[in-house]
């Protein structure tokens, strides 16, 4: 199995499907068929918010996010020369999760964090970041520690299954299961399609400075309804691949199904978040910005800990 052009063609799926979206979404969110325009969605009422939250509002847009898109900088050029498939697509996404940000930081600075455009280009780093780091656990689980796609490398899972389909006419049970979770993680990714857009809009002061929160119209449309569609047509994709392809179904199979929890994860983490803190938008915002730090952090550390048959030499306190 050649991994490095299933990963090319996550990057090219992904960016596809996702980009095609910007046309359908822009053409349409300004019509009142969605419930209200993103544009015109103003502040409904004036909140206080403890001195507490106000520091926390800060600190997440101050120091944690700078923090995580400097520390994910750093991780892209720490890989930039690996040539490994799962340390490619883990460069690949990072790079997209830290232009995401960055679209997410000019929004905010630029338009007060309520640019549609701007907010879909956040929205858009996010997801394809999501399927390319997705795709990169997947193949280092894969290629590293089970070998199951490795033809002439005992399989991890071998003692547990007692029959491997490398050695003779077998169904291979690692491939039944993944059969199996594909419809079934189909069935998870309609969840979303059963919620409904939330007009939430407040004001509030932060420090002196009057701040506007909002749920964007645009981009529930996005969570809710386009990611959901997105995961379920690649999942259909990967699960005719498992069926239909008799020759080693499970390389291009891997790459749909990266594909499509790439929008279904990102759906799902703003789903929670809208309906855990719509009162609270404050608290929604600042657990966004911190599992983003944490997620980048728990990246380095990962790395630096199987810093010598991951990356080599190539360290960063012997740059």
């Amino acid at each position: 199995m050649n991994a490095k052009p299933q990963s090319n063609m996550l990057l090219w799926l992904t960016i596809l499907a996702v980009g095609s979206t910007a046309v359908v979404i822009y053409q349409f969110m300004g019509s009142e068929g969605f419930g209200i325009s993103s544009a015109k969605c103003a502040a409904l009422a004036t909140r206080q918010m403890s001195p507490a939250e106000q520091w926390l509002a800060v600190l997440c847009a101050f120091v944690v996010k700078p923090v995580y898109m400097l520390l994910s900088l750093v991780w892209i050029v720490w890989l930039w020369r690996r040539t490994e498939p799962d340390l490619t697509a883990l460069r690949r996404g990072l790079i997209a999760f830290w232009l995401g940000e960055n679209a997410c930081t000019v929004n905010y600075l630029r338009f007060g964090g309520h640019s549609d455009f701007w907010e879909f280009l956040h929205n858009y780093g996010m997801v394809v970041g999501f399927a390319f780091i997705i795709w990169a656990v997947l193949e280092a689980v894969d290629s590293r520690i089970i070998k199951l796609s490795a033809p002439k490398e005992r399989c991890a899972v071998l003692s547990l299954c007692k029959h491997c389909i490398k050695y003779e006419s077998t169904p291979c049970k690692l491939q039944q299961v993944f059969k199996m979770l594909i419809p079934a993680t189909m069935v998870i990714a309609a969840m979303p399609f059963c919620t409904g857009i939330k007009v939430v809009a407040y004001e509030a002061n932060v420090l002196g400075s009057i701040e506007n929160y909002a749920l964007m119209v645009s981009s529930q449309w996005f969570e809710k309804y386009y990611c959901p569609t997105l995961a379920i047509v690649f999942l259909c994709a990967a699960w005719g691949v498992m069926v239909f392809k008799k020759n080693d179904p499970v390389p291009l199979a891997k790459t749909l199904f990266a594909s499509a929890l790439g929008p279904l994860g990102f759906g799902f983490m703003r789903l929670f978040l809208s309906a855990a803190f719509s009162d609270n938008l404050l608290w929604y915002v600042a657990w966004e910005e911190l599992t983003e730090l944490l997620f980048i952090v728990a990246v380095g550390y990962v790395l630096w800990i199987f810093r010598h048959s991951l990356v080599g030499k190539t360290l960063p306190d012997e740059a």
